[in-house]
């Protein structure tokens, strides 16, 4: 008796450390959620929201017509997520920025607070739970921001879990879910996903029920009465889900407002993923059916039902990625805690046959589900320390922003307060001190800010609602590269301030070398104001003219990029112009493009030190449309090479590596590298080409290094390798001087510069589709077609020569056939403007108007 006792005692004591520990992993994993969470304000979004919210705080209720855009002033207040902005707003008002912040990280923790304890069920593996929801984690987290997104994640979430609490352990908190629907529906127009949860339950459990009567299987079974319940409250959720401002509108909103062309192709977070942009939907779809193959004698045909869609769902959009981390969490825990029970089982019971271990399950999983002894556990203290160093490691790691475990394209700066570098609060300063007001032309960046820092002194002409007529939102985008659209659309909204960010001419600097960007060349706007995010226009010949007498910039072009401002160094005048614009924009704003101009400048004019020194103060951003890093460090490196320091222009330009591959500079590092480690040279030089073929200056200190090793077949192969890259160089030029010839209204030296690269280079179909295209500017429809046709001959996939042959078919009267060559172009390029303009074409009547001209950069 005396020894059974003592066992008791010992067995109360373990049980006891174990709690304890279980508690600790809970408390730690939670507090790791919560301090990612805890970041600054830096998703645009959330000002949206809250200046919506107040808006609905001022009113008492909801307006019934937009209030700040100015674009859509008439059209009907939509806003699907009212509550969370109204919530968000009265988190501002008791305890401002800070109990916004606050309220984010309470509910993003709220919200894995219930997915691990839905994990959790029915085995009680906390070491698996945890590790496969600190994955998850690391799924989501670009998702923990001020947006209606973290209440979904908490009402899905509760969905599920409780719909498991009741399935397994006949829980009550399946009663709360119609009022938890209630909220959903207020709070976000994804309440539609509300149906899942509740379709997988009731078609799960009554296909498991049949099979376990009608195949003598062995799946955990649900009552008639329990899929009874499930039925009603699912009804009585519906009918709750009705009470809100937009009835049952509410539950399409989300699929209306991205049902519009121009929204799925020119929105990032809209478009589907891919393996090369994001691999989490593959990874979790394939760790979801591996779990589930793995699992297959206690397979759940509930759980799977709820899986599928949300897989599905995935890739259909960015947005909906975090989704599937949020459902597919407790699904992977709960499988592979379910394979674990089993292996041990087995292992325990030396293979029981199979109806044993059927029954042995069963058994197993109700006294689990009690709080029985039979729950599978890791007892080994060194796991439990190795996964509490896990969370700790990744938690700090990710705070502090160390590759990989920071968020690409996102700074989550620690703590309380505003990422001021993802507003446009310095550009909103200066009008602030010279009283620009008024209505702002804008794109979707900045305008929710705007509407909650300055409404009613400053209007937008959108924000990310996307309210405004799809016509609207294609002006919008091409108003900053043609002065006409530009025109149109201040005659029509009377702005008289253009507040914008840097248009992306990343991918043909050489194209705007001295060719100014839209915007930059019009004669009534004038450039007043630019950082690193925000450029400024003000309008001629208007209130505002003393302003620009003041402080308009009349020579830099940073909307034009660093080359033209390279392109024009020679003339001393200009050049002295410029030096003094650029120090001027960093004395006011300090930004770190301001700083870049000057190190390009000082590298091009020889005065490397003081490069080194500007390119020095650029900053590093997480945000890709903000200074590039890998520009100043291959600045610095170019300026160190110069002044004779091999090894530190080699450091820099890794630097610049590993910020972004690029073919010149893993050159510039081989042809560093040649003089004293040819082998290292060598793969840095065949790196850069592999990477761009036609970089003609690879080939000379390659072939020499080939001919050194005595490489003799490499060295034949790439010497015609070279001949053909001069070619495609020489016709490369040419071409680009097309284009600026174009884009200065030159046409007769376009055409001139086109042929030249024909001749050059007659494989290119790009300088033939452009011709085609001037032809057709000046409606000679026949040479337009000669050009074109040879384009196709060359290249069939080329989308652009499909395109002007639709156009020359469509002035023909032959709708047919043009509607033909508008069906390959979509097929070729089935996004973007024109992708666009070839569908309303093919919907229109038999119109014989001619678009603007096409420019083909495919080269």
């Amino acid at each position: 008796m005396r020894y059974k006792f003592i066992e008791s005692r010992r067995d109360k004591k373990n049980s006891s450390q174990r709690l304890n520990y279980q508690r600790a992993f809970v408390f730690l994993f939670l507090l790791s959620v919560f301090l990612l969470a805890l970041c600054k304000v830096e998703d645009g979004d959330a000002w949206m929201h809250l200046s919506l919210g107040k808006v609905i705080w001022q009113l008492k209720g909801l307006p019934a017509t937009e209030p700040y855009v100015y674009t859509a002033l008439d059209r009907p207040f939509s806003y699907s997520a009212w509550l969370f902005g109204f919530i968000y707003y009265l988190s501002y008002l008791a305890f401002n920025i800070y109990g916004v912040i606050l309220l984010k990280a309470i509910t993003v923790t709220t919200a894995f607070y219930i997915l691990l304890r839905d994990s959790l069920r029915p085995y009680k593996n906390y070491i698996i739970s945890i590790i496969v929801m600190t994955i998850v984690v690391i799924m989501v987290r670009h998702r923990f921001v001020e947006r209606p997104d973290t209440f979904m994640m908490v009402f899905l979430s509760f969905s599920i879990f409780s719909l498991n609490a009741y399935v397994y352990d006949n829980k009550k908190y399946i009663y709360a879910l119609p009022f938890i629907h209630m909220l959903w529906a207020n709070s976000h127009s994804s309440i539609i996903l509300m149906f899942i949860p509740f379709g997988a339950f009731i078609a799960g459990g009554v296909l498991q029920g049949y099979m376990n009567r009608k195949l003598s299987s062995d799946f955990f079974p649900l009552s008639p009465s329990q899929i009874k319940t499930i039925i009603i409250i699912f009804i009585a959720s519906f009918a709750a889900s009705l009470i809100n401002p937009f009835f049952i509108s509410q539950y399409f909103y989300g699929t209306e407002s991205l049902a519009t062309s121009w929204i799925k192709q020119e929105v990032l977070e809209v478009q589907p993923p891919t393996w090369q942009t994001n691999k989490w939907p593959y990874l979790m779809t394939a760790l979801i059916v591996l779990s589930f193959i793995l699992n297959r004698k206690r397979f759940s045909f509930i759980h799977f039902f709820i899986g599928i869609p949300f897989i599905v769902l995935s890739f259909a959009a960015f947005r909906f990625v975090f989704i599937l981390g949020i459902v597919s969490g407790p699904l992977l825990a709960r499988n592979i805690s379910a394979y674990l029970l089993e292996c041990g089982m087995r292992n325990a019971d030396n293979a029981p046959s199979k109806a044993v271990t059927r029954n042995a399950l069963r058994v197993t999983c109700h006294d689990i589900s009690r709080g029985g002894r039979g729950s599978y556990e890791i007892r080994n203290l060194k796991s439990e320390i190795v996964v509490a160093v896990w969370i700790i490691l990744y938690t700090t790691l990710s705070l502090m922003q160390v590759k990989p475990f920071n968020t690409p394209r996102q700074a989550f700066d620690f703590g309380f307060g505003i990422n001021y570098d993802s507003v446009p609060e310095r550009a909103l300063r200066y009008m602030d001190r010279n009283g620009i007001t008024g209505r702002v032309f804008n794109e979707f960046w900045g305008g929710e800010y705007i509407n909650w820092r300055d409404f009613p002194k400053r209007s937008v002409f959108v924000d990310p609602r996307w309210e405004i007529p799809c016509d609207l939102l294609e002006k919008m985008y091409f108003a900053v590269l043609d002065i006409s659209i530009l025109d149109e659309l201040e005659e029509r909204f009377g702005f008289e301030s253009i507040m914008i960010r840097y248009p992306d001419i990343q991918s043909n600097p050489e194209i705007y070398s001295d060719v100014d960007v839209g915007i930059s060349r019009h004669p009534y706007w004038a450039l007043v104001y630019w950082d690193d995010r925000s450029l400024l226009y003000l309008k001629r010949g208007g209130r505002y003219d003393p302003i620009i007498q003041k402080d308009e910039y009349r020579f830099v072009r940073p909307a034009s990029g660093i080359y033209s401002v390279i392109s024009k160094l020679h003339d001393e005048s200009y050049r002295g112009n410029i030096i003094r614009e650029v120090r001027r924009n960093i004395t006011e704003t300090g930004s770190s493009k301001a700083y870049t101009f000057l190190g390009f400048i000082y590298n091009e004019t020889g005065q490397y030190n003081d490069a080194i020194e500007a390119f020095s103060k650029v900053r590093h951003f997480p945000f890709p449309f903000l200074s590039r890093s890998s520009d100043a460090y291959n600045g610095i490196a170019h300026a160190y090479e110069k002044l004779g320091y091999p090894d530190e222009a080699i450091r820099y330009y890794k630097k610049s590596l590993s910020m972004e591959k690029d073919a010149e500079t893993l050159y510039n590092i081989g042809e560093l590298y040649q003089k004293n480690d040819k082998k290292t040279a060598k793969r840095y030089l065949e790196d850069a080409l592999r990477l761009n073929p036609n970089l003609t200056s690879i080939y000379p200190p390659l072939i020499r290094i080939y001919q050194e090793f005595d490489m003799k077949d490499d060295v034949a192969d790439k010497t015609k390798m070279y001949e053909k890259a001069k070619l495609i160089k020489m016709g490369e030029d040419y071409f680009i001087n097309g284009i600026k010839a174009y884009k200065k209204g030159r046409y007769e030296s376009a055409v001139k510069e086109y042929q030249t690269s024909i001749k050059s280079n007659p494989l290119n179909p790009a300088p033939y589709v452009n011709l085609g295209f001037i032809y057709i500017d000046i409606n000679m429809f026949d040479k337009a077609y000669e050009y074109l046709k040879k384009a196709i001959d060359i290249d069939y996939g080329f989308a652009d020569a499909h395109y002007g042959l639709a156009l020359i078919y469509k002035a023909r009267g032959d709708i047919d056939t043009a509607k033909k060559h508008w069906k390959e172009y979509l097929r070729i390029k089935p996004a973007g403007y024109y992708s666009r303009m070839a569908v309303r074409e093919m919907e229109s009547s038999q119109s014989t108007d001619i678009h603007p001209i096409v420019i083909s950069y495919d080269n």
